[in-house]
């Protein structure tokens, strides 16, 4: 009977043990959380799995906010946030993860700012603990290049499909914006068209864009050797960054019709975009031909249109 009892509190004590570990897995987050860093060329997200010591969300989010400045060892991989842009402080209360950033995090480029955003809301929406992370610069409410606060953020404020591997086909009919023979209007070119779920929606209509018309009578936008460096979206911006091809080989159309043939597809294709925001090799501080001023992000014109739409709904 001893005997028995003995080899029961044997099971129990292991099972108990097990438990704990299982918890411990759970919360350190062992085999399963996935920490975003910035890719080798600067211009998307990539993910490793966690492999550190936490054994609880806390000491993960601790030991995160080292490494989004820090390059992670035997990689390529490269940190999320620039070298002078510092974590101040970080506080999680009622499931909100507040992260206060120096200055300097204003100083990083649009295409760089949104994907070190993405990196770090990603990795801490995957604790059961953290319901929503809320970004703060000195002290101060962050926002967006358009001066619009960034607010409550969690997975679902992201839409770029980064660090996916190619694994479905997408189908949907989009609206695309060329010009006319003369390249003072825009002309709505109906398609229907397959993308990979390895790049967003926002990619392919931009890359279709450079591609240029297939209907008779429209006419390319934007030179065809452009390249795509990235195009990520957050909070209602797309950010779209293309390299210098875009400014240097301008087609001889009136200024406002390549950006204007940009905005007004994505906006009309993509239900969560109100905004699309310009730079080139990662600058938006320029001037596109004369007047147009990329620095901010910009809302649709449906009046350079020939028969304007609606936006899909």
């Amino acid at each position: 009977m001893r005997a028995w009892k003995c080899m029961l509190g044997i099971l129990l004590a292991a099972l108990l043990l097990s438990g704990c570990a299982s918890v411990e897995q759970r919360s350190s987050g062992k085999g399963r959380i996935k920490t975003w860093f910035l890719n080798a060329e600067e211009n998307g997200l990539v993910y490793r799995d966690y492999e550190g010591e936490a054994s609880s969300d806390e000491e993960f989010i601790s030991d995160f906010l080292i490494w989004v400045c820090r390059t992670p060892q035997n990689t390529d991989y490269l940190p999320l946030l620039e070298e002078n842009v510092k974590i101040r402080s970080h506080t999680l209360k009622d499931g909100i993860l507040t992260l206060d950033f120096s200055a300097s995090y204003k100083e990083m480029s649009a295409t760089r700012e949104v994907l070190a955003r993405g990196g770090i809301v990603r990795t801490f929406a995957q604790l059961e603990t953290v319901r929503g992370v809320y970004f703060e610069i000195e002290g101060e409410e962050a926002v967006s290049p358009s001066g619009t606060p960034l607010g409550l953020m969690n997975e679902d404020s992201f839409v770029e499909d980064a660090g996916k591997q190619i694994n479905t086909i997408q189908h949907v009919a989009i609206n695309l914006y060329f010009t006319g023979e003369s390249g003072s209007t825009l002309k709505r070119e109906a398609r229907s068209i397959y993308y990979t779920s390895s790049k967003p929606l926002e990619w392919a209509i931009v890359e279709r864009i450079i591609a240029g018309p297939k209907v008779d009578g429209n006419y390319p936008t934007v030179p065809a050797n452009t390249q795509i460096i990235s195009v990520t979206s957050a909070n209602g911006i797309c950010y779209v960054n293309l390299n210098q091809t875009f400014l240097t080989n301008a087609l001889n159309i009136e200024e406002q019709i390549p950006i204007y043939s940009i905005v007004n597809s994505l906006i009309d294709d993509c239900k969560d975009i109100d905004q699309v925001q310009f730079s080139v090799e990662g600058d938006s501080g320029i001037i596109f031909k004369q007047t147009m001023d990329l620095s901010h992000p910009y809302e649709a014109d449906y009046t350079l249109v020939e028969a304007a739409p609606s936006k899909n709904g």
